[in-house]
């Protein structure tokens, strides 16, 4: 029996479910904090230009840059690329990288590096350059793994710590957007077209060993973006905090991340080029994926991997939606910690009770959505997929350490309320 179907069975035991989640944020409360690598991060306006430096200082020779082709189209890669030119520093460009990066586009990145005789790599954009960028490091270590075989085991969390992190190239990350996290993250979200599927690659080693956090990149996003990136790295803070496997450390990131977003992403949709705003926000998705390497996500996520990837939506779009009813499913089971996330942000207020306190942070994620121009619900759902989507949420989350386990009844019933 292949372990896709030994997790899929397990899935669906409510105490095999339970007592895996319990194993999980164990590991990651313990053994992760200690073995993932730490990095070195460079933030401010206009600090893409030292990525240079970076590459030089770390034996590169020739960068692979991994990016998007409207990136390059509207100029905002010229900074990085002028200051290379300057530094007479070679490098070739994969700007073919599409919005969740498919298994046949990474290794056509890949095959760009190999065939440039490149040696370092530079992922410019958003989460889908760095999720590519990043699998394209480990297919470097691994010549004869493919990223299929890399995605071979459950598809969905196939840690696969790289033998040899010497191997590994020189990975910087100059992220544009301040959503996903992915230049901190060790996990790389890959799509298999084949079976409509978002799966998820780990590897310690994938881990950019560099981050430029350049605000000036995101200037002049449009509003709905900027909304659409915030609520993801809002929900990357709030989903880990209250996870099992919360911890001191990461619970300030959390908190830290979110509030930056609360006290910023009105001015930055206002004011596209408000570089102050802008630098928070940044700083803050970076936040939420430190958040996620140590106390993970938990159902908002499946849930919007796989209505994302089935019906070609904006990511951010629905996990403004699937968030505000996640947490009321959630109940008493979550909501302490989410009452004292709503006071620690400052959305909450402090003398209410904690019942309170919980639904005042669920109504501002709402009243965010409404201002925003976030839908409330995914009408494009359709109920004859349900079953498929289930599968898919519930194998998924299997490994999240989160404080409750849904069964398939009541995913059925809350893909009901997402649909509308």
């Amino acid at each position: 029996m292949k372990l896709e179907d030994i997790m899929s069975k397990m899935s669906e035991s409510t105490t095999a479910s339970k007592a895996l989640k319990c194993i999980t944020a164990a590991t990651e409360y313990g053994l992760f904090q200690d073995i993932i690598p730490f990095q070195d991060v460079i933030e401010g306006p206009g600090s893409s230009t030292r990525t240079v430096d970076l590459l030089k200082a770390n034996k590169g020779s020739k960068a692979l840059i991994v990016t998007d082709a409207m990136l390059v189209k509207l100029g905002v890669i010229n900074p990085m690329l002028e200051a290379m030119d300057n530094a007479n520093f070679p490098y070739a460009i994969f700007d073919g990288v599409e919005p969740n990066p498919s298994i046949e586009n990474i290794e056509a990145c890949f095959d760009t590096y190999i065939n440039n005789g490149c040696n370092c790599i530079v992922a410019f954009g958003g989460g889908s350059s760095m999720d590519c960028a990043k699998v394209v490091a480990c297919r470097v270590a691994k010549p004869n793994m493919p990223v299929i075989k890399m995605s071979r085991l459950m598809g969905y969390f196939p840690v696969t710590l790289t033998g040899d992190a010497k191997k590994v190239p020189f990975l910087a990350a100059v992220p544009t957007t301040a959503g996903t996290g992915a230049e901190s993250t060790v996990a790389a979200v890959v799509s298999n077209h084949a079976i409509d599927k978002k799966v998820t690659i780990t590897d310690i080693a994938m881990r950019p060993k560099a981050v430029i956090l350049d605000a000036s990149l995101a200037a002049g996003l449009p509003p709905r973006p900027t909304a659409e990136t915030a609520i993801d790295a809002f929900c990357h803070c709030l989903e880990g905090y209250l996870n099992k496997s919360h911890n001191p450390r990461t619970d300030e990131y959390a908190i830290r991340g979110m509030r930056l977003i609360k006290e910023n992403i009105e001015a930055a949709v206002n004011d596209g080029k408000n570089l102050t705003a802008r630098q928070n926000l940044t700083n803050a998705a970076y936040f939420g994926g430190q958040v996620l390497n140590f106390e993970m996500t938990g159902y908002v996520h499946p849930f919007c991997h796989k209505i994302g990837a089935k019906y070609s939506l904006v990511h951010g779009r629905c996990i403004g939606a699937v968030l505000p009813i996640i947490l009321e499913e959630y109940g008493k089971d979550v909501e302490k910690r989410l009452a004292k996330a709503g006071v620690l942000i400052g959305i909450s207020d402090p003398y209410a009770s904690e019942s309170e306190q919980a639904k005042q942070i669920i109504a501002w994620i709402r009243d965010f959505d409404a201002k925003y121009g976030i839908a409330a619900t995914i009408p494009e759902i359709n109920e004859a997929d349900f079953e498929e989507i289930a599968d898919s949420i519930m194998l998924e989350n299997i490994v999240y350490p989160t404080v409750t386990v849904f069964t398939r009844e009541q995913i059925y019933s809350i893909l009901k309320k997402i649909k509308g």
